[in-house]
């Protein structure tokens, strides 16, 4: 997985990748354990949550083998969501899913997500 990919599926949902940390090589052989911090503020947290929590099966079809949902204290509608991915690959097809945009669109997202993604050493 080369990190022109990542950023060209990271932009076609309007994830903005300011700081794509990937410990090890970001290609097919560092297929290891990936993890992908997502934030973003959301109208409304319950409403965003209930959309979230309908969309498992979108989570369940990309490989997310762990996930969970934090915000900020002082602001519960910022919301920061951990993903974690058996591999590179399967992150990189659940960014670039058309139905992962049209569901964050759907929840309230308000502004572009920002990721941190990084592969397991």
């Amino acid at each position: 997985m080369e990190r022109r990919e990542l950023l060209k599926n990271a932009a076609a949902i309007g994830v903005a990748l300011p700081s794509v940390l990937i410990a090890g090589k970001a290609s097919a052989a560092a297929n290891g354990p990936v993890l992908a911090v997502i934030s973003h503020p959301v109208k409304d947290y319950a409403a965003w949550r209930a959309v979230y929590d309908s969309v498992e099966p979108l989570r369940q079809k990309f490989s997310v083998t762990g996930a969970e949902v934090f915000h900020d204290p002082k602001d519960p509608n910022a919301i920061v969501v951990i993903h974690r991915f058996a591999s590179i690959e399967s992150m990189q097809a659940f960014l670039g899913d058309p139905d992962l945009k049209a569901t964050m669109a759907k929840a309230g997202v308000l502004a572009p997500p920002t990721a941190v993604v990084a592969i397991a050493v």
